[in-house]
């Protein structure tokens, strides 16, 4: 497997820190998609590579608006064309509560969908029949009410549930594309989060270096640790992002690394830091709310097994 960055990924790496740059407590998901069209972001073919390495570097600087720009990515990519101006992707975090189709028109309920404010273009999941398929549907059309949620955790991501009655949409396919980008981008904001959190964790380290030897060890294995798991996922990640066509098994396989691998960095980097990570407004505190957040969105840990499994168990019976 090839880590090298070509020159244009390279190019995104440094595009994804600077999208987060300035970003404040009124940022909103238009904002984000604006930066990125102004950059150039959308105008280039698919490159799996690319998008994980911006939005690993998005999210280690803000992880909020990097899940907003994976989830419009994930639309971009699953409908393979551009959004109009203004218009924001948004998806369908869970498959627990979906409408039925019939004659391209939805009614029922889709839960969980993010970014959802202002003018967008959602992605949705539907029950036809027996079939369970991937539909999009625009927050303006008829027929659809946005109920908007409180959530903990990616402040100022705005997330809803949507109510929908013969409300008019256009069938993808299969939702399994779909899904597959999904996981696969936000384990890149998985990666980032971990990223970050390890970032607070050398920097507590060097203060305790200064201060003298009492508890270095243990710090250093804790770091170690971190790093180590998230180079681990990393590879996975990029071995995902790297194949022609994007599997939904390696992509579930992607997420639940990245997003387990997150989560530890987090919480050793609680370990590392001490009291002051438990502070209102440190960076590690809302670390271990986005993390947790980010670990439910677009499958379970339970859902990312079943999609792994599915691969693996026909693989052994040979």
């Amino acid at each position: 497997m090839d880590f090298s960055l070509s020159a244009a990924q390279a190019a995104r790496r440094r595009l994804g820190r600077s999208l987060a740059e300035g970003l404040d407590g009124t940022w909103s998901a238009a904002d984000v998609v604006r930066r990125g069209r102004a950059a150039g972001l959308f105008d280039a073919d698919a490159d799996g590579v690319a998008d994980v390495v911006l939005l690993e570097a998005m999210a280690a600087e803000s992880a909020a608006p990097a899940v907003a720009l994976a989830l419009h990515l994930t639309v971009m990519r699953a409908s393979a064309s551009a959004l109009p101006d203004g218009v924001v992707g948004a998806v369908a975090l869970t498959s627990d509560a979906v409408p039925a189709l019939e004659d391209n028109r939805l009614s029922g309920r889709a839960s969980w969908l993010a970014p959802v404010r202002g003018p967008g273009l959602a992605v949705v999941g539907a029950r036809s029949g027996d079939e369970l398929v991937a539909c999009t549907v625009r927050l303006d059309a008829p027929g659809v009410v946005v109920q908007p949620v409180e959530t903990n955790g990616l402040e100022g991501l705005p997330c809803a549930h949507l109510s929908l009655s013969n409300a008019p949409c256009e069938v993808l396919g299969p939702p399994q594309p779909v899904m597959a980008w999904a996981r696969l981008l936000l384990a890149a904001v998985g990666l980032g989060m971990g990223r970050r959190a390890l970032r607070e964790a050398l920097m507590a380290a060097r203060v305790l270096e200064r201060r003298g030897p009492g508890g270095e060890q243990t710090v250093q294995g804790l770091l170690a640790d971190a790093a180590t798991e998230l180079d681990a996922a990393m590879v996975v990640v990029w071995g995902a992002a790297q194949a022609a066509r994007v599997d939904l098994a390696d992509a579930s396989m992607a997420k639940l690394l990245a997003t387990e691998a997150a989560q530890r960095a987090v919480l050793r980097a609680t370990q590392a830091v001490g009291l002051g990570s438990f502070e209102r407004g440190h960076v590690l505190e809302r670390l271990s709310q986005d993390v947790r957040a980010l670990e439910l969105f677009a499958g379970r840990t339970e859902a990312l097994r079943e999609a792994v499994a599915d691969r693996v168990l026909p693989r052994a019976a040979r």
